[in-house]
C-alpha cells in the first residue's frame, strides 16, 4: 500500500462491534465515502462461524471477524466459580447424586441377589445353612445401604438449602452492585473492550489505514490504541468517533444495569480527546459532548436517515404492511418499528388502544417476535382486552422499511424518558416521514422540537396512554395536515441522507486534507484482492 495510492484514494477503515448486516447507519457511512472516491475497508464482528472477506457496493470491502470474547467469557466463568462456593463445607452436588447413584445401583444387586437366592434355594441347589447365611449377610448390607443413603439425603437436602440460601444473598448482592455506578473500573467490569482490541487491532495495522472511524462506545478504545501504534511507527493515522447515543445516559433494562452504562461511559471518556474529530446523530447529544467532554470543536450532526431515492433497489416487489396484517384501508393503523425493550415503551401503545376503538396497532419487532419482551407484550394486549387489535410482525430488510410502512396512518415512538431518549432524533422519526406517516411521539425534548418546528405530527406525555390516545385521536380526525406536512419537498430534503453524507464527506475532506475524486471498478478489484493478501484470508 504505497504512499502513491493513499493520495489517490485515501483508505478508510470503519469498524463497528456488530455484523453490520442491519446497520443501516454503518452501511450508509460506508458507501457515502466510497461513492466519492474513498477506500473503504468495513470491519465488523460476526455473530458466529469463522472470518470471511466480501465486496459490497461501490467497492467497500467488508471483513468480518470470529467473535471470540476470550476475556468477557473468563470473568464470566470466574464469576460463576465464586457464586458456586459455599459457607459450610461439604461434598459438592455432583458428588452427592453420583453417591446416590451408585447406591441405588448396589441395592439393586443387593435385591437382585437375594431372589436368585430364593430360586436356588427352591431347586435345591444351595443348602439351608448355606440360605440363611446369604440372607444374613443382604440383610446387613442392605442396612448399610439405607443408612448411607439417608446420610446422602440429609446433606443434599442440607446442600440445597444451602445453595438456595447463598443465591439468594448473591442476587442481591448482583443487583446491590449493578444500581451502584461508584468506583467503576471499564477495565474489570467490561473486559469485551479488550476483546474488540484483541480481535480488531493487529487487523488495523496491518491495512495501515490513512483513517480509523470507530462506530459506538465498543470501538474508540480500539481506534486510539491504533493510532498511537501507527505514531510510533512514523505513521498518521486520523481518528473518527461516531457516537451513536448519549452513552451516560443510555436507557436501562436487562443487563444494561446503571453500573454497566457507567463503565462503557468511563471507557468513552478515557479516550474521546484523543479522536481528532467526532460525530453524532443530533445537535443535542453535539451540544452535550462538547460541554461534557471539553472537546475543542462541537461533534458534527450526521443523522440517520433515509435516501430521497430510495435506500436501492431490493430487487422484489414491497408487500405493505397493511396488506401483510390484512386489515382494509378504512381501518386505523398506527405501528410501532424498532425493539422492543421496557425502554421503549410500547406498553404504553398497547394500553392506549381501549380509548382508541376501532384503532389497530402494527408491532415490527427487531430483531425478531421469537422475544420474551413480544411474550410480554402480548400478555398485556389480553390483559387489557385488545389482543385482537395488536399485530406483531418481523421485521423487513432495511432497505424495504420505508415502503413497507407506508401503508399505515400514524407512526409511534413511545420512548420513556432517559437522558440519551431526551437528546435523540431516532432513524424511525426520518422513516415515518419519509414512508409519509404523521409521527406521534413521547414529550422527549429533541423529537418535541422537532415534530413542534416542522409540524409532521403530536406530541404526548410520556407513560401515559390516555394523553397518547389524544394525540392519535387528533391526528385521525384531521390527517390532511400532518400528511401534507410530511411530504414538504424541503423537509425531506433537509433530513434526507444525500444531505447528511454531504457533512460526512466534507468532514472527511477537511480531515485528510485531500478533496475524494472518482473510482471505478478495476481500482475495486485491486483493492479488495490487496486487503485479502494482507488479512491473509
Amino acid at each position: 500500500m504505497t504512499e502513491d495510492a493513499e493520495v489517490i484514494a485515501p483508505h478508510v477503515a470503519m469498524v463497528v462491534a456488530n455484523d453490520t448486516a442491519n446497520d443501516t447507519r454503518v452501511l450508509k457511512e460506508a458507501d457515502a465515502l466510497a461513492r466519492c472516491g474513498a477506500r473503504v475497508t468495513l470491519f465488523g464482528v460476526a455473530a458466529s462461524g469463522p472470518a470471511t472477506v466480501e465486496r459490497l457496493d461501490n467497492g467497500v470491502v467488508r471483513v468480518l471477524v470470529e467473535g471470540r470474547f476470550v476475556l468477557r467469557d473468563e470473568r464470566a466463568r470466574r464469576r460463576g466459580l465464586r457464586r458456586s462456593r459455599r459457607l459450610l463445607a461439604g461434598e459438592p452436588m455432583a458428588v452427592l447424586a453420583a453417591r446416590s447413584a451408585r447406591i441405588t445401583a448396589v441395592l439393586a444387586d443387593v435385591k437382585a441377589a437375594s431372589g436368585h437366592a430364593v430360586r436356588l434355594r427352591k431347586t435345591g441347589q444351595i443348602g439351608t445353612m448355606s440360605f440363611k447365611a446369604g440372607v444374613a449377610r443382604r440383610l446387613l448390607a442392605q442396612k448399610r445401604l439405607r443408612v448411607a443413603e439417608l446420610s446422602v439425603q440429609v446433606r443434599t437436602k442440607l446442600a440445597r438449602q444451602q445453595a438456595r440460601l447463598a443465591k439468594g444473598a448473591w442476587s442481591k448482592w448482583d443487583a446491590r452492585m449493578a444500581r451502584d455506578d461508584r468506583g467503576v473500573s471499564w477495565r474489570t467490569e467490561i473486559p469485551e473492550a479488550y476483546d474488540y482490541e484483541a480481535m480488531l487491532g493487529p487487523l488495523l495495522d496491518r491495512i495501515q489505514p490513512a483513517a480509523i472511524h470507530a462506530h459506538d462506545m465498543h470501538i474508540i478504545g480500539v481506534a486510539a490504541r491504533a493510532a498511537g501504534r501507527a505514531a510510533l511507527r512514523g505513521r498518521e493515522v486520523k481518528t473518527v468517533y461516531d457516537a451513536h447515543e448519549y452513552v451516560p445516559g443510555l436507557s436501562q433494562y436487562g443487563g444494561r444495569s446503571p453500573r454497566f452504562i457507567a463503565a462503557w461511559a468511563q471507557h468513552e471518556l478515557e479516550y474521546i480527546r484523543q479522536m481528532d474529530r467526532v460525530i453524532t446523530v443530533s445537535p443535542a447529544i453535539a451540544r452535550t459532548l462538547r460541554t461534557r467532554y471539553r472537546l475543542p470543536l462541537e461533534p458534527a450532526v450526521v443523522m440517520n436517515s433515509p435516501r430521497l431515492a430510495g435506500d436501492g433497489d431490493t430487487g422484489t416487489e414491497v408487500v405493505g404492511i397493511r396488506e401483510r396484517i390484512g386489515l382494509p384501508d378504512e381501518t386505523p393503523l398506527m405501528v410501532y418499528s424498532g425493539g422492543i425493550t421496557r425502554a421503549r415503551g410500547v406498553e404504553t401503545a398497547v394500553e392506549a388502544l381501549p380509548e382508541l376503538a376501532g384503532v389497530h396497532l402494527a408491532v415490527v419487532c427487531v430483531p425478531t417476535v421469537a422475544m420474551r419482551s413480544v411474550d410480554a407484550l402480548k400478555k398485556l394486549a389480553a390483559k387489557v382486552g385488545v389482543e385482537d387489535r395488536v399485530h406483531y410482525l418481523e421485521p423487513v430488510a432495511p432497505a424495504q422499511v420505508v415502503p413497507f410502512l407506508r401503508t399505515a396512518d400514524i407512526g409511534l415512538i413511545p420512548i420513556l424518558r432517559f437522558p440519551s431518549h431526551e437528546m435523540a432524533l431516532p432513524n424511525k422519526v426520518f422513516e415515518y416521514v419519509f414512508a409519509g406517516l404523521p409521527v406521534v411521539t413521547s414529550d422527549m425534548p429533541s423529537l418535541h422540537e422537532f415534530v413542534g418546528r416542522t409540524g409532521v405530527g403530536e406530541v404526548f406525555t410520556a407513560e401515559d396512554p390516555y394523553d397518547l390516545a389524544v394525540a392519535v385521536r387528533q391526528i385521525l380526525a384531521a390527517p390532511a395536515a400532518y400528511r401534507a406536512a410530511v411530504a414538504q419537498p424541503d423537509l425531506l430534503t433537509e433530513v434526507s441522507w444525500e444531505s447528511q453524507s454531504d457533512r460526512l464527506r466534507a468532514l472527511y475532506a477537511d480531515l485528510l486534507g485531500t478533496g475524494l475524486g472518482a473510482s471505478v471498478p478495476a481500482e475495486h478489484d485491486r483493492w479488495e484482492k490487496e486487503i485479502r493478501a494482507v488479512l491473509g484470508v
